[in-house]
């Protein structure tokens, strides 16, 4: 994985005999670019040092993938989904199971880490363009499907029922946002910004001496980004869950990518797209997903249940994009 390094400079000016200088300046801030993960990453912070954690960054992204990667045939969770039950579990799989067990329990069920042979089925994981499953075939996955069949105890994972898998995509980037977040603070790094495939996590300020302000994305299918909005983000997270530009057409029909574990069936309803503002990415990124699951009256009801804010853009009957936030949520 490439790492780009990049340092914000201070300009040394003369003009006859004024010299403009940075004496006493503030550290620099630095950014570190690149791609993990899939996706591509962006972290901008100030440290006092200008020390380079680009090593150390790039290590800790290949130890989370050694935990939940499913691209990865040596993963534990590879591993786990294979059936090896006396596997010990690592701490970065155990804090991510924890905390989609807890989302899990207070969405009931729409979000879910065992949805994977759905996702599967409807060819929306490793093969593509798959024909749609049939009814019995999705009644038949539906068995497979239900986080209260899986637990740990004792650092293992255990199985109420066979084949049930884990799959961790719906909330490992969020996680490794935090992860990384984590690290920096560690370090003694105050102002920071962690971007990971749109997921963000910031603290303290910018370069500006501002708040870090975070683009929402327009949910138009075109490869063009147009901004919908902007948000101020002070100490706290904003993970983006979409519809939009992952959907499958086949037949002149387009199907989500967003699969109801209750149903089995890809989500119908007019939600497009789901921001959703907490104080770690890990629980936004997890929440996001649940909300593309319920739809924008059951999020608005489950932001003020749970106490996060959540900003959301739907279609209307005549296909124009609506917004319904809750109280909270900010924008610029």
């Amino acid at each position: 994985m490439k790492i780009t390094i990049i340092r914000s400079i201070c300009v040394l000016l003369t003009v006859g005999m004024v010299a403009f200088s940075c004496k006493k300046a503030a550290p620099k801030f630095t950014t570190l670019q690149g791609n993990a993960q899939g996706t591509t990453f962006r972290f901008i912070f100030q440290d006092s040092s200008e020390r380079d954690f680009s090593e150390e960054i790039d290590s800790l992204f290949r130890s989370i993938d050694k935990s939940m990667s499913l691209w990865d045939s040596t993963s534990i969770i590879t591993q786990v989904n294979a059936g090896n039950t006396n596997l010990e579990l690592d701490e970065p799989f155990v804090r991510v199971f924890n905390a989609s067990e807890r989302i899990s329990k207070i969405t009931e069920g729409a979000f879910d880490i065992t949805v994977a042979p759905l996702v599967k089925a409807w060819g929306f994981s490793f093969k593509k363009d798959l024909p749609p499953p049939t009814d019995l075939q999705i009644d038949s996955l539906k068995s497979l499907i239900d986080y209260r069949k899986l637990s740990i105890h004792n650092g293992k994972l255990i199985r109420k029922k066979d084949n049930v898998s884990v799959d961790f995509n719906a909330i490992a980037q969020g996680y490794s946002v935090d992860a990384v977040a984590e690290f920096l603070e560690v370090k003694g790094v105050t102002n920071y910004m962690v971007e990971i495939g749109g997921e963000v996590r910031a603290s303290g300020v910018n370069s500006r001496n501002e708040a870090w302000n975070i683009g929402i994305d327009k949910p138009i299918e075109s490869g063009k980004r147009e901004l919908q909005t902007v948000v101020s983000l002070k100490n706290q997270s904003l993970a983006t869950s979409g519809s939009y530009r992952k959907f499958t057409e086949r037949g002149g029909k387009k199907y989500s990518h967003t699969i109801d574990p209750k149903t089995g069936y890809p989500v119908t309803h007019n939600l497009l797209s789901a921001s959703v503002l907490m104080n770690n990415c890990t629980d936004a990124d997890g929440y996001a997903t649940a909300c593309m699951v319920l739809g924008v009256e059951k999020s608005l009801e489950l932001a003020k249940k749970v106490g996060f804010e959540v900003y959301l853009i739907f279609e209307n009957e005549k296909g124009e994009f609506e917004v319904k936030k809750s109280a909270g949520f900010e924008v610029l």
